[in-house]
């Protein structure tokens, strides 16, 4: 196909004028090699994998309810942060993680002024086993 002969469309074109450069030229040699729709998708999967690369950490965050007392439990990249206003709750959510397989470190770190709860822990998630059983 010539260059003249390239059909890009509305969509196209709008994400087109986006690229820098040099995407622009590898756009329109793809373009003419494979058409106009492959070239794109091309570069948003490129574009879509560099977003992916320099995204933040996952980070999960939950409450719950354990004898009256609310724990706020926040995981991201191997790190587990319990919040409570009861440090027994604190203590039982540990032990159950221990039964569960995970072997957790506890980690020095301090409460952010913004916490509403009362007692703040944080552990490094070292390994993750199989499930302890009693009998």
């Amino acid at each position: 196909m010539m260059l003249g002969e390239l059909n890009i469309g509305e969509d196209v074109f709008d994400m087109f004028i986006t690229f820098n450069a040099s995407e622009k030229i590898e756009f329109l040699s793809d373009a003419l090699e494979f058409g106009a729709e492959a070239a794109i998708l091309k570069q948003i999967s490129k574009i879509s994998e560099e977003i992916t690369m320099k995204s933040s950490p996952i980070i999960s965050s939950q409450d719950f309810m354990s004898s009256g007392h609310r724990l706020c439990v926040t995981t991201f990249e191997g790190e587990l942060q319990l919040n409570s206003n009861s440090l027994k709750t604190i203590r039982n959510f540990v032990l159950k993680l221990m039964m569960d397989g995970l072997i957790v470190t506890h980690i020095d770190k301090k409460k952010s002024c913004y916490d509403m709860y009362r007692y703040f822990r944080a552990y490094k998630v070292i390994y993750h086993g199989d499930p302890i059983s009693l009998s």
